[in-house]
């Protein structure tokens, strides 16, 4: 970790004691003067993390690559944490355990071999239902057999939570990796303890082995869905390296109308935005209409970032942001803290009318209409409006009208 740039955060404290923060602000402004105020929230991210962590003699350079807009050279990014399911978690484990292994042979220290950056593995993709739901007893009976078909697995899992440091472990039966991620696991903003004692505030970002992991982008934290060999190596703290992605701008006018759901809406936006070709982009929502949505309706859109081929789906942190990490328990000190941050940082919504992007979207959320969609495609939306024109279904007081007439 640096030391250029790092200076106290204004009104915070963990515990009783000052948080630090590094200044991403300053140092972008010592190399363009009024560039910090234009940069999206993914680029403000980005510099943060390159000013506390890039190599001292390359930071200008990647700094350059955010402010100019220039994608020529590569630049080091290092995600805060890890979060795996139990699949693929469960086999960047096992090498690691390999590796203490083949150093215990040689004489070395096994209990040397960990996880550099935190690892949270979420046990979430071994339930077969057997038993469905007209058994009031079904969760029981499937959690049974899930324990009965995986207990190997389970066991070893089990083994390195307490083998390793730096792995957390979410057993079986607490629910999906994304939905635990987004109301548990991220703390938006990230407070650590340095070796010299002081603690340091910076953004959450994560890498996760799964391509619905973006869902938790909806509370500001970029996150994106990647491989078990990446994870693996963020996991082991090395930086995993990328050139300033495309950024698009999409700009939400207007409100749903009463009775359209959010999934009406988002199978609506899947469908626009695979028309506008964001595959590999970062987006990030802004405009009123984003500012009108809740975090369960900001967080389906990002869930759904798959399916329209973009690498993340980000929201600004703002109120909505503060009152979900109220909702859904986050400590009271914890919570002041990502206020105070974001605030203090630019990364607050407020902060961002003035960014800038080389290519801007607009969606108005007042055109969604109620809607079906197959399983397999569900950008392919069928507005329910169509169901009796296409002969899906017919008109309701038509049908009853014909069968009290008798026909």
């Amino acid at each position: 970790m640096n030391s250029d740039y790092r200076k106290p955060l204004p009104g915070a404290s963990m515990q009783g004691e000052p948080v630090d923060f590094f200044d991403a602000r300053q140092a972008v402004e010592d190399i363009s003067p009024g560039a910090y105020a234009k940069l999206p929230y993914t680029s403000r991210v980005l510099a943060e993390q390159l000013v506390r962590r890039c190599e001292p003699k390359l930071l200008r350079d990647a700094l350059t690559q955010l402010i100019e807009r220039r994608r020529d050279l590569d630049f080091p990014w290092y995600p805060a944490r890890v979060v795996c399911h139990d699949i693929l978690g469960q086999t960047a484990l096992v090498d690691l355990a390999g590796l203490r292994d083949a150093i215990a042979e040689r004489g070395g220290d096994p209990a040397r071999v960990n996880p550099v950056v935190p690892t949270q593995l979420i046990v979430d993709h071994s339930l077969a239902v057997e038993h469905n739901g007209d058994d009031a007893n079904a969760f029981e009976k499937n959690r049974e057999v899930e324990e009965r078909r995986n207990d190997d697995r389970f066991h070893f899992i089990n083994w390195t939570k307490l083998a390793f440091k730096n792995v957390d472990v979410i057993p079986p039966g607490n629910g999906i990796m994304h939905q635990i991620n987004l109301e548990k696991m991220s703390p938006v903003v990230q407070c650590r303890r340095l070796d010299s004692g002081a603690k340091v505030a910076f953004p959450d970002t994560c890498v996760g082995t799964d391509s619905h992991t973006p869902m938790v982008d909806a509370l500001g934290v970029i996150s994106i869905g990647v491989g078990g060999l990446e994870a693996e190596s963020v996991m082991l703290g090395r930086a995993s390296m990328m050139r300033l992605p495309d950024i698009v701008g999409v700009e939400l006018s207007g409100r749903l109308a009463p009775g359209v759901t959010g999934t009406d809406m988002v199978l609506a936006i899947t469908e626009f935005l695979r028309r506008e070709r964001v595959v590999g982009a970062y987006l990030e929502f802004f405009g009123e209409g984003a500012d009108a949505l809740g975090i369960g309706d900001r967080a389906t859109i990002s869930n759904m970032t798959p399916e329209y081929g973009a690498s993340a789906a980000m929201f600004y942190i703002d109120d909505q942001t503060i009152e979900y990490l109220k909702l859904t328990g986050r400590d009271d000190e914890q919570v002041a803290l990502v206020e105070t941050y974001a605030r203090h940082t630019g990364l607050w919504a407020d902060d961002l009318d003035t960014a800038e992007y080389e290519r801007v979207l607009r969606f108005d959320l007042s055109s969604v209409t109620r809607t079906l969609a197959g399983p397999s495609n569900p950008h392919a939306h069928l507005p329910t409006s169509e169901l009796a024109r296409r002969g899906i279904a017919v008109d309701y007081p038509r049908a009853q009208q014909d069968e009290q007439a008798g026909r």
